[in-house]
């Protein structure tokens, strides 16, 4: 085995290159373009598609990541509606049922009574919905 030379070592960390290339290496060229048609409310689809007609093959994820992160442009957070809750009650004001009381033995009942039997159907508590079994008489012919 040969000796150690630091004269080859220096010439081959002067020569080294990193296996993976800087990232969006090959967007910068672009980076007017893209700065531009921002300006103009481009999407990132259309700038895609624009540099991908013209010699650039490039995703709109790829896009939407060098504008954040190259032009610093804000990332909007996702539009998930909120959860509706209902109000906690203070200890000021009195607790009132959320459903009206039937007027018989003080069960809640829904809003719409059922067409067939007549007769109202309680309202739902929160959680699972469970099934309701119902073993029904065999019909008499």
């Amino acid at each position: 085995m040969s000796s150690f030379d630091p004269a080859a070592v220096r010439k081959a960390v002067e020569e080294f290159t990193p296996r993976r290339p800087q990232k969006f290496q090959d967007l910068l060229p672009a980076k007017d373009v893209i700065v531009e048609l921002r300006q103009k409310h481009a999407s990132y689809r259309s700038i895609a598609d624009l540099l991908t007609q013209h010699c650039l093959p490039t995703s709109k994820t790829a896009i939407a990541q060098f504008c954040h992160q190259v032009l610093g442009e804000n990332v909007r957070p996702r539009k998930r509606p909120g959860r509706k809750r209902p109000p906690i009650p203070t200890n000021d004001e009195p607790t009132t049922p959320e459903c009206p009381q039937a007027s018989n033995g003080g069960v809640p009942v829904a809003s719409g009574a059922n067409v067939e039997g007549g007769e109202a159907t309680p309202a739902r508590a929160r959680g699972p919905r469970i099934a309701q079994v119902r073993i029904l008489k065999p019909q008499t012919t």
